[in-house]
């Protein structure tokens, strides 16, 4: 069957409709380049007040008010257990999940990056330490941005699902 698309010429202009684009929003985390679906990215926003909240696990720094809705904001290297440097972040990066939106705190907005399916490898064992069940896989990038050109492309649905144990209460 496959012989008849090639005699009428059709496997070349097939694969070239089905190069999947994906844009993301690139950032920087402790110097490493990490990408988040823009489909998740709801804003990006300066730094606001963070009323901390008693209770919650320590990667959760609070809950912020943006526009009335109150948001919680999580500082993702905690929350990968990445090495905290201690210099402040001014960005929050506001993502859209299956729990509703939540704000990480970022190091830096680097922009927008295009970039192909076909690019994404498989995530290497341990990337810069952060387990790969979070990542949706790294791509190597023509340019350096900061001094990586190293993407690693986080899974937002890994990172945050509603936990169904939860709902099993009595």
């Amino acid at each position: 069957m496959m012989h008849d698309i090639e005699v009428l010429g059709l496997a070349q202009p097939l694969e070239n409709q089905l190069k999947e684009e994906k844009r993301v929003i690139a950032f920087l985390l402790n110097g490493e380049l990490i990408g988040i679906d823009i489909k998740n990215v709801t804003k990006i926003t300066k730094k606001l007040d963070i009323t901390p909240v008693p209770k919650t696990p320590e990667y959760i720094l609070g809950v912020m008010n943006l526009r009335g809705n109150i948001v919680p904001v999580v500082n993702l290297k905690r929350m990968l257990n990445l090495p905290n440097q201690e210099d402040e972040s001014d960005f929050i990066l506001i993502i859209d999940s299956s729990i509703g939106n939540i704000g990480l705190m970022i190091d830096q907005v680097v922009g927008a990056i295009t970039i192909e399916d076909e690019e994404i490898l498989p995530a290497p064992i341990n990337s810069i330490g952060i387990d790969s069940k979070f990542i949706t896989g790294v791509i190597v990038t023509n340019e350096e941005y900061g001094d990586k050109n190293l993407l690693i492309l986080l899974d937002i649905d890994k990172l945050f699902h509603k936990q169904e144990s939860q709902e099993n209460e009595e």
